[in-house]
């Protein structure tokens, strides 16, 4: 398609677009457009210094009309002008929605094992984001050791007005014993880790960097879970799988979703980091 505006096209036989004109063509209201420049995603063609009156061109419409499509792609403000800041170099804002994606079908995967009516078990491969968190080591061997202490751990840093993130808190268990077959008595080492939002975190949260992982889906009370990690462990071997850290335990569903949830329909997630460049 040629360019609406080459050689032979002189820009200045075009009349200004108003406020309203513009806003108009863009389906936005006056108020919305003018949130766009306070946010620096856009510079009027031409402000009249004597009224302060706006006007707009058609490159205007046009970035607005793109800044959109980014919005209902899901993109903030930032991330939006760190793309025209970058001269339109789209690598960043790619990688986010990889990473949306990703955690999409693992949104997807969960919602449908809520969906069951037994319980089972589903093994992926997945990506998983890197994740900014309050952290805490603890010591146990029980489900209810590690429920209590993210429960007291939760409570410490709502009491401190830390916000949080909408991912679900997980703990970060460092035992091997499933690896090798079996499933010990021994107390192992445990962190809670707290999701947080960024630019809110305090000075201590640490990033639980990405990494490629095998994931498996628990659905059922937490009676289950020594049968997964055998299960998980039997899959490691079974694959040829080389673990390049340790377990995560992510209560998706539990106790904390609502004390009126059927443990039948609770939800876990087991997702063992592994050495990247495996097929799933």
């Amino acid at each position: 398609m040629d360019n609406l505006i080459d050689s032979t096209t002189n820009e200045n036989d075009y009349r200004l677009f108003s406020v309203s004109q513009a806003a108009r063509a863009c389906s936005l209201s006056r108020s919305s457009l003018i949130r766009l420049e306070e946010k620096g995603l856009l510079v009027p063609a031409y402000i009249d210094a004597d009224s302060g009156y706006r006007y707009y061109d058609t490159y205007n419409i046009s970035r607005i009309l793109q800044i959109q499509k980014f919005q209902r792609m899901g993109f903030g403000a930032e991330e939006i002008f760190s793309y025209y800041k970058g001269n339109g170099k789209a690598e960043e804002l790619l990688t986010i929605l990889e990473q949306r994606l990703s955690m999409l079908e693992q949104q997807i995967a969960e919602m449908r094992m809520l969906s069951l009516a037994v319980p089972d078990m589903s093994l992926s491969i997945i990506r998983v984001p890197e994740t900014l968190c309050c952290v805490r080591r603890y010591q146990g061997v029980l489900v209810q050791d590690g429920y209590r202490a993210a429960y007291d751990f939760f409570h410490e840093c709502a009491e401190k007005g830390i916000p949080f993130a909408t991912e679900p808190l997980f703990s970060i268990n460092e035992r091997v014993d499933y690896l090798e077959g079996n499933i010990t008595s021994a107390s192992y080492d445990f962190s809670i880790c707290i999701p947080v939002l960024p630019k809110q975190a305090p000075e201590d949260a640490v990033s639980i960097p990405a990494c490629t992982a095998l994931s498996l889906l628990v659905y059922g009370d937490y009676s289950k879970l020594n049968e997964a990690y055998l299960y998980l462990g039997e899959q490691v071997r079974n694959r040829g799988l080389t673990p390049a850290g340790y377990v995560r335990m992510i209560s998706l569903v539990g106790p904390y979703v609502g004390r009126e949830i059927d443990p039948r329909r609770y939800c876990s997630r087991l997702v063992l980091p592994i050495e990247a460049g495996v097929d799933s």
